[in-house]
């Protein structure tokens, strides 16, 4: 793990321990493609009975929580309903009673756990456990977001022309076909000498109507692989990345409307 990133985690733990009634934090990374999470970062515990445990998803209150994708909390872990109990020794091991879990997501997935507990069986009440959720989300926010997408200069300058394309403004849309042109290292207004096929151009001009690859095969006849391979030599022959950078390419030569 990073530094940084443990550094981060570390910081949770010790917020998540700071609330009332929370005697140890921990926290679990979730491997989803395996199926497992594994207990490996702990604030408070007095044994290393819990720590590197790697618990298949769904088993536990941690199991639980990213099942169900919500946190989760009991007052008592080893006589509590509704989880699995393969890792009561352990938990009675570290002598812990009550506990909750908060998942940490990231598009869509939980890629961590969060977890408070009491050594003895208190009732985390609901104020509680918002106030948990609260700091763990504002905390770990630098953990689960995405690292931003890297774009190259000539997908800089294809967003570029897909924008001139769509913004009504036409001094707007001038000044962004500029800005693609220096990019892309072409002149802003040089004519594209394109020759389409009948029914490549019948493909874009459907698309340039918005429709979808399913769509247009059903408006001309075609099956779906057909009007994908059609797309894909107009746009080869426009020099397009996307296909709004086909339509509006294809539209600065003259050859949609």
């Amino acid at each position: 793990m990073p530094g940084e990133e443990r550094r981060r985690v570390a910081g949770v733990l010790r917020a998540v321990r700071s609330l009332d009634h929370v005697d140890v934090a921990f926290a679990a990374s979730v491997d989803g493609g395996a199926g497992t999470f594994v207990l490996d970062r702990f604030d408070g515990a007095r044994t290393d009975l819990l720590r590197n445990l790697v618990i298949p998803i769904g088993d536990g209150v941690g199991g639980r929580c990213i099942a169900l994708g919500r946190p989760v909390f009991v007052k008592d872990y080893v006589a509590a309903r509704g989880i699995t109990h393969r890792f009561d020794g352990a938990v009675a091991g570290e002598g812990l009673s009550a506990m909750f879990a908060v998942p940490v997501t990231s598009g869509g997935a939980v890629r961590f756990v969060v977890y408070g507990a009491a050594r003895t069986p208190v009732v985390f009440g609901e104020r509680l456990i918002d106030r948990a959720v609260d700091l763990v989300k504002r905390s770990a926010a630098p953990l689960r977001e995405d690292p931003p997408k890297q774009l190259t200069v000539r997908e800089v300058a294809s967003e570029l022309a897909e924008l001139a394309a769509a913004v009504p403004d036409p001094a707007v849309g001038r000044r962004l076909r500029e800005l693609g042109a220096c990019l892309s290292g072409r002149p802003a207004e040089e004519d594209l000498p394109v020759r389409l096929s009948p029914r490549e151009l019948d493909v874009l001009t459907a698309v340039a109507m918005g429709d979808g690859n399913v769509d247009v095969a059903r408006r001309l006849g075609l099956t779906v692989q057909t009007v994908k391979s059609y797309l894909k030599s107009a746009m080869a022959k426009l020099d397009s990345h996307t296909r709004g950078e086909a339509v509006y390419r294809a539209r600065r030569a003259g050859l949609l409307p």
